[in-house]
């Protein structure tokens, strides 16, 4: 949802926020105090934050308001270092500041669910979703499971998907696809739903954002795999059973050799994901060759990668059909019920793809969607094919860039003291050469902006350094 100019705004309004530093500020300052005093003004922005912010990924910010909104975050000037360990007051007090006016106010675009259904209205016409909070017990925070309708051309329900996917101690969503074409949930649209429902669920449903699956079978499977390596880090585990990748010379194929060519920057970016799936050899609906080819990278990047690719659970059975195997789903929901997001993870692995398939077509009522974060790290213009790897060992972190447009300059780690050691200097090297060692600034921009990426409470960070 941010544009090219949104980190160059973001610079400016951290650098005036600087120079403004209120008296007491900064790590000598008192958390508790800093919270007390300034609670009234921090509600203020944030009202104004969430009544401007767009009520849909459907829509994107206005540059300006955004711009102008940060600057007034940064200008309460450096905040005080919050102690990672400390329970009554830490960064997670600052977040629920930001957050509590956000339940009255966003998102408006989104109504109330009638007879456990929801409608809401996009540029590609009537959005729709079935909505599951029978499995909750009361006064939980629960996990959500959204699970994706197969089908394909003119085809496909979301009902079956409720029935298949619907899972004891989750909140469970199961959307109807807008436009039943072929890969219907890796379109623009379909990702933008799809994002959509996350958002909606972190707010409006007060979901666990560390215990959000996805799941789906066929086409679902399609989409959920499409999910699991364009959005990793908003997950906790995928289950896409029985679907294809997009390949080429195409995705329908028996036979893992018949593959040239893989939909690129999704596969890498598993490492550190949870993932349950499987595919019989005999599937004439989605064939099995495209799965068995992602197999063979997923063991040798795991091969290459110590630690990484270690939840990944694939199986494959010899006769079965375009159908459940026995023990299915319920051997893949239990195994979901027990992954947890790793938030933080020491390593990285993000490859990225502008324009996935189905590709963005022209006069289309959206653009594609240009993911800028994963996980810790931002790049405001990312490039296509472009591979990041980054690990953090204490306060050191090791980036190693491919195919971006001007080495590791641009991006951005972001931290916060859950991560580092906030006492001392956070040292970065870039492709073998140290580029940064100092102490980056925690501020309320930060905050606020990292917030905003995800809708997220868990995944927040409050001071960053781009190279």
């Amino acid at each position: 949802m941010r544009t090219t100019g949104m980190a160059l705004a973001l610079g400016l309004a951290l650098f005036l926020g600087a120079s403004q530093a209120a008296p007491g500020a900064g790590e000598d300052a008192d958390p508790g105090k800093w919270l007390k005093s300034n609670k009234s003004k921090v509600d203020k922005l944030a009202k104004e934050w969430w009544s401007e912010r767009p009520g849909t990924r459907f829509s994107d910010w206005d540059e300006g308001k955004r711009a102008a909104l940060l600057e007034r975050a940064a200008a309460f000037g450096p905040l005080p270092e919050f102690d990672a360990t400390n329970e009554k007051v830490n960064l997670n007090a600052l977040v629920e500041l930001l957050w509590k006016p956000l339940a009255k106010s966003w998102p408006a675009d989104i109504g109330d669910a009638e007879k456990g259904r929801v409608t809401f209205e996009t540029p590609y016409g009537e959005a729709w979703f079935l909505l599951d909070t029978t499995k909750v017990k009361r006064g939980e925070k629960p996990a959500l499971v959204i699970g994706l309708h197969g089908g394909g051309e003119g085809a496909g329900d979301a009902a079956p998907a409720r029935g298949t996917w619907s899972t004891d101690g989750t909140m469970g969503i199961f959307p109807q696809g807008i436009h039943l074409v072929h890969d219907t949930w890796n379109t623009v649209e379909g990702e933008r739903f799809l994002l959509t429902l996350i958002d909606y669920a972190k707010t409006r449903l007060n979901v666990d954002p560390d215990r959000i699956y996805v799941a789906g079978f066929s086409m679902g499977g399609t989409g959920s795999w499409f999910m699991a390596g364009r959005h990793t880090d908003l997950l906790a585990c995928s289950m896409p059973c029985a679907g294809v990748l997009m390949a080429s010379p195409k995705s329908q194929v028996a036979s893992p050799d018949a593959i040239q060519a893989l939909q690129h920057g999704l596969i890498p970016n598993v490492r550190n994901l949870a993932m349950y799936y499987f595919i019989g050899l005999s599937d004439k609906n989605c064939m099995p060759g495209t799965y068995l080819y992602v197999d063979r990278l997923l063991q040798a990047l795991k091969k290459a990668d110590e630690g990484g690719y270690e939840k990944i659970h694939f199986s494959t059975y010899e006769g079965l059909a375009h159908a459940f195997p026995a023990g299915e789903p319920a051997a893949a929901k239990e195994f979901m019920l027990a992954q947890r997001r790793d938030t933080f993870p020491e390593k990285i692995v993000w490859e990225y793809v502008a324009d996935p398939f189905p590709q963005h077509r022209s006069g289309e009522a959206c653009a594609r969607i240009v993911k800028r974060n994963f996980y810790w790290l931002s790049c405001e213009t990312p490039v296509d094919f472009q591979t990041i790897r980054a690990e953090r060992s204490g306060n050191t972190i090791r980036l190693t860039t491919k195919g971006t447009a001007h080495g590791a300059q641009g991006i951005t780690v972001r931290l916060n003291p859950q991560m580092i050691d906030p006492a001392e200097d956070i040292v970065i090297e870039a492709n073998g050469v140290e580029v940064y060692r100092g102490k980056p600034v925690p501020n309320l921009a930060d905050v606020l902006d990292s917030v905003d990426a995800r809708m997220d409470r868990s995944m927040v960070f409050d001071r960053h350094i781009t190279l």
